[in-house]
Formats: C-alpha cells, sequence, structure tokens
C-alpha cells in the first residue's frame, strides 16, 4: 500500500524544509530547552512524549516523540519557518487540537462552566 500526500503541491514542496539539516538543528535546540509538552504542562501533566494528551501511556511507538511547532503558521514562508517563534507540543496536541484550530480559526476549549472560552468560538460572537 503506497501513501498518497493530499496536501496542496505548495504545501509538499514546503515540507521539504523539514528534512533539512538546518531544521533538524533548529528543531534539537529548541527541545533541549522546552523538552515537554506545552499543552500538557497547562494541564498539569509532565509530557515527554511518552504519553498520549490525555496522560495515558502512549502505547504507539511511532507517535513517541515531540513536535517543535511553529506557533504561528508559517504556510511555506520561510523566514517564518527558521525564525519563528516555537513551542513543543506533543503528536496529540499538536495533531489534534493545535492543527484543529488552525483549520477551524478558533479553539473548542470550554471553562468550568461548559461554555467556549475562545472569543472566536461560534457560540461567542
Amino acid at each position: 500500500m503506497s501513501y498518497r500526500d493530499h496536501r496542496s503541491e505548495d504545501a509538499q514542496e514546503y515540507r521539504a524544509l523539514y528534512k533539512t539539516a538546518r531544521w533538524r538543528k533548529r528543531r534539537a535546540a529548541h527541545l533541549a530547552v522546552e523538552p515537554l509538552c506545552r499543552m500538557c504542562q497547562a494541564r498539569g501533566l509532565l509530557n515527554d512524549g511518552s504519553r498520549t494528551m490525555e496522560g495515558k501511556p502512549q502505547t504507539n511507538a511511532r507517535r513517541r516523540f515531540l513536535v517543535a511547532d511553529h506557533v504561528e503558521p508559517h504556510k511555506g514562508d520561510r523566514y517564518k519557518f527558521f525564525f519563528g517563534k516555537l513551542q513543543t507540543l506533543c503528536p496529540d496536541h499538536h495533531d489534534v487540537v493545535k492543527q484543529g484550530e488552525e483549520s477551524r480559526g478558533f479553539s473548542v476549549e470550554v471553562g468550568l462552566d461548559g461554555w467556549p472560552i475562545d472569543i472566536n468560538h461560534p457560540a461567542n460572537r
């Protein structure tokens, strides 16, 4: 079975930046300074990539890593890619929460009262 990349041509092109020595060096330097998932920490969980965002042991060996995530999506902008602010995320928070927020344009996180906390959420408009 072959893998088909469904991203746009532009996205496929800038994905190559992640394979450069320059990016690998930047990622390693960032993770050395911030070795735990930022979103897990905000919830009181210390996650070095060995856990899911729920705090359970990560059973999928291919997802036992940390992501050096661009806080502001770079969309192929080389300056933002190599110089933009980074944050450390576990794969769950990166793939589910962060990328979901980016595609929707708002967070679905709710407060203690059960109401969405993001002012951009449709319920708050």
